[in-house]
């Protein structure tokens, strides 16, 4: 779908999700154009299959050059993404301690926008 089209993402967002809607939050997440596809190694090859099928079955293209197979962790929204659990960005936890103290409401106001 183009994006310069009025209403592209979230129309796009739409069709992925209402494809998908039987995986998500089973074994798989979704935001806009980015697919996270999460299990144990034992299955994961299953698990990619059936979406390469709902893929082809919806005519949703993939480039190869943006996908990532078998990541064990992985940066999502500012996030980092491992067995573990989510975690922060060691850079943002970096900066928001190196912050400065705000000292006026105003300072405050713009603290909290950044969150």
């Amino acid at each position: 779908m183009l994006f310069g089209v009025n209403n592209g993402p979230p129309t796009s967002q739409r069709v992925v999700t209402k494809t998908f809607k039987e995986y998500l939050n089973n074994f798989m997440k979704i935001f806009l154009y980015d697919f996270t596809i999460y299990n144990d190694i034992k299955t994961h090859l299953q698990k990619l299959r059936l979406c390469f099928q709902k893929c082809k079955e919806y005519k949703i293209n993939l480039n190869p050059s943006n996908c990532d197979f078998m990541v064990f962790y992985g940066m999502i929204l500012g996030f980092i993404i491992s067995k573990k659990g989510k975690l922060p960005n060691p850079k943002k936890k970096h900066a928001m301690v190196n912050m400065p103290i705000p000292h006026n409401s105003l300072q405050i106001e713009i603290f909290n926008q950044m969150l």
